[in-house]
């Protein structure tokens, strides 16, 4: 909702996410202070295009010109040039980048509800909360990081963050390995731990997908 005053009156506006993300884009893009926001802005947007490229092709993403929005937007004419050469490579860059086909790959990045909007302490309390809630059991690694981020970002004005083998996996996983040691009260039992998804053989060290794995669980030892 969105609210404008006129002529002494004020008026209610109803907007559609996309509105809302527009506005928030714009505010973001040309807000005070320099210009040093949305410079920030399009760095981080142009780190998350390089870190996907690398991931997918083990390469370097060009991006030329002398400001942040200069070099982010000739990395993604690079990227989207990519797309429509490369079908395979260019839906493994999408699955990264946490961007559908039918979505505008610079507004997720520049506007929409991301992992960078909150901190770690607040990411993982809500993990642990989701824990208890959830009470003793071996559960699905994948519905339980979605009921997290819903709730996170219940008040998120675009959609959240999914979850799978994309550039915000890294980060859950960094916090469920500190919930991890946090809960470990070893040899008398552990509060949190990452199991196989079949429940066989240790877990990778760095695991590519949440959905290969489980989560277990005991609230006497959170």
């Amino acid at each position: 909702m969105s609210q404008l005053r006129i002529c002494g009156l004020t008026l209610t506006i109803s907007l559609n996410r996309f509105e809302e993300a527009a506005l928030q884009q714009d505010r973001l893009l040309h807000s005070d202070g320099g210009g040093k926001p949305a410079s920030q802005a399009y760095w981080n947007a142009l780190r998350k295009l390089q870190d996907a490229w690398r991931e997918v092709f083990n390469d370097e993403l060009e991006a030329h010109g002398s400001r942040g929005m200069e070099r982010f937007e000739d990395a993604l004419d690079n990227f989207k040039q990519r797309l429509r050469q490369d079908a395979a490579g260019g839906k493994r860059l999408l699955e990264v980048l946490d961007v559908r086909p039918d979505e505008d790959i610079e507004e997720v990045l520049l506007a929409w509800a991301d992992m960078d909007d909150l901190t770690p302490s607040r990411v993982k309390a809500a993990l642990l909360l989701e824990a208890q809630n959830l009470g003793k059991g071996r559960f699905e690694l994948r519905a339980v990081l979605r009921a997290v981020l819903d709730a996170l970002f219940d008040d998120a004005r675009t959609r959240r963050p999914r979850v799978g083998p994309n550039r915000h996996w890294p980060r859950l996983l960094q916090y469920l390995r500190e919930l991890e040691e946090d809960t470990d009260w070893s040899p008398q039992g552990r509060g949190v731990r990452l199991a196989n998804a079949g429940g066989r053989g240790p877990v990778a060290r760095q695991p590519r997908d949440p959905s290969l794995l489980s989560i277990v669980i005991d609230p006497d030892y959170l």
